[in-house]
């Protein structure tokens, strides 16, 4: 017997339409923030086709979803994780619930502090190992591929930028597997997933060294043109964000230095302070700005930001 209305939860999920399916390291970060969110029964594309629950379970999903909604829009992102999981259990062919559970365990890594090494690695460690679990369901979710790469990027800075050469090109083949799924998950223009992934992509290009070698050595290279065209795709599909508008100066600072070209290192600085004027919907968004400010004054460091720590390319090239 099939909860009542359940039969809305059991059309095919955005993310297994088929289509085509086709770091030195970075800061992966398209983090999730609920503001305003209307609690909800478990979305339309929670369940895969097929699934069948009785009226009173149904009913207990959609209280529990809505509770860890609940926790999640109040950033108590652990406990949001915990109801997920109960979910999760109740509901074992859902990649959806399970790319949530990744999404909350990588937002409070990503929020304890730099120096709590330990405490960060075992929550993106958490955050990847259910991105996994989402993609062993479907391997065709964007979604899933966008919460394993930000867990694998944020895995990588965390551990430090030259002892992570092995995950660079890994990373650069998740960042383009995910756009080219087209992921179609979002929680209004303030965060959207496709977006989140160009975000990703454009730190990416930025931050890993264009050097000549690199690609013979790990696999891949730096791309400052390609990143530049990333986050201006992220910004048109999304509401102004600071951690978007701070990557975009900062990619205009990074090309500015690197072509010794002045208008773009203008441009660059043009583009944080916008930053500046944008209200704050993120944890996160206060340290971008305190990072911005440090890009205005200092623009040769552009290319090595990352919100993990500054990353000095001439002393890992030394290296």
């Amino acid at each position: 017997m099939r909860a009542a209305g359940f039969d809305r939860f059991c059309r095919p999920p955005p993310c297994t339409r088929d289509v085509a399916v086709s770091t030195a390291i970075l800061v992966i970060a398209g983090v999730s923030i609920f503001s305003g969110a209307q609690v909800r029964a478990l979305p339309d594309d929670a369940l895969p086709a097929g699934t069948s629950r009785a009226a009173d379970a149904g009913a207990e999903i959609d209280r529990l979803w809505a509770e860890g909604e609940a926790f999640e829009r109040r950033e108590a992102l652990l406990e949001s994780a915990r109801i997920y999981e109960r979910i999760a259990a109740e509901v074992p062919e859902s990649p959806f619930v399970r790319w949530r559970i990744s999404r909350d365990y990588w937002r409070h890594a990503d929020r304890l502090p730099r120096d709590d090494k330990n405490g960060r690695m075992h929550y993106f460690r958490l955050a990847e190992d259910w991105a996994d679990r989402s993609l062993a369901l479907d391997v065709k979710c964007g979604e899933c591929v966008l919460w394993k790469l930000a867990s694998m990027g944020r895995l990588a800075t965390t551990s430090g930028v030259m002892h992570s050469m092995g995950m660079a090109a890994p990373i650069a083949e998740m960042i383009e597997r995910g756009i080219k799924l087209e992921p179609t998950h979002d929680d209004g223009r303030m965060n959207v997933s496709l977006a989140n992934l160009y975000y990703a992509g454009a730190a990416f290009y930025r931050i890993v060294p264009d050097w000549f070698w690199m690609n013979w050595v790990v696999g891949v290279r730096g791309d400052k043109e390609r990143s530049l065209k990333y986050i201006r795709k992220a910004l048109e599909m999304s509401d102004p964000r600071v951690d978007y508008q701070v990557e975009f100066g900062a990619v205009l600072l990074c090309l500015g230095h690197d072509q010794h070209d002045p208008r773009r290192i203008e441009e660059g600085r043009a583009a944080l302070r916008e930053a500046m004027t944008i209200p704050h919907f993120q944890s996160t968004d206060a340290v971008d700005i305190e990072n911005a400010r440090i890009l205005m004054e200092q623009p040769e460091r552009a290319c090595g930001y990352s919100r993990d720590g500054w990353i000095n390319l001439d002393e890992a090239k030394a290296h």
